[in-house]
Formats: structure tokens, C-alpha cells, sequence
């Protein structure tokens, strides 16, 4: 409809999207919007599944290898061959 007024909005037409904190505890239900743990690049590695306590396993996209589906689906896989 808009092309009708305008012949090449298409082409003129800029997305931009941007998020905030508050856009990935919405989307992502990451408590007040964070996701992975706080580490400085270069600096650190992610935790892997076992953990000090016996029987206490952990997983999720603070742990190895990270943030996203594939990488917390993995991180859940470890922790299940862990047992």
C-alpha cells in the first residue's frame, strides 16, 4: 500500500533493530536481562558440568560452551553424560 504513494520505499526503507536488558528478560526470560557469565575477553573460561558437590551438576548458557540453543542443548548433554 505503501508503494503506491511511494515507488521505491522498498529500497529507501532502513531497519534497525536494537535491544536492551530489559528486551532479553522479556524474550529470552534471562533475569534482569543477562545471559552467560561476566567474563572479560581473554580472561577466564566458562564452567563446565561438574561441580565441587557431589551429585550437583549444572548447565545452561552460563556453563561450556555458551550462550545459544546448540551450545546450552550440548551443556545439558554433558551434564547428562556426567552422570
Amino acid at each position: 500500500a505503501v508503494e503506491k504513494e511511494i515507488p521505491n520505499a522498498r529500497d529507501k526503507a532502513v531497519l534497525k533493530l536494537t535491544a536492551s536488558p530489559l528486551t532479553h528478560e522479556r524474550f529470552l526470560r534471562a533475569t534482569e536481562g543477562t545471559y552467560g557469565p561476566a567474563l572479560a575477553a581473554g580472561e577466564g573460561t566458562l564452567p563446565g558440568a561438574t561441580t565441587p558437590l557431589s551429585g550437583l551438576l549444572r548447565c545452561g548458557a552460563s556453563t561450556y560452551p555458551g550462550i545459544g540453543v546448540p551450545a546450552v542443548a550440548a551443556s545439558g548433554a554433558f551434564a547428562a553424560n556426567a552422570l
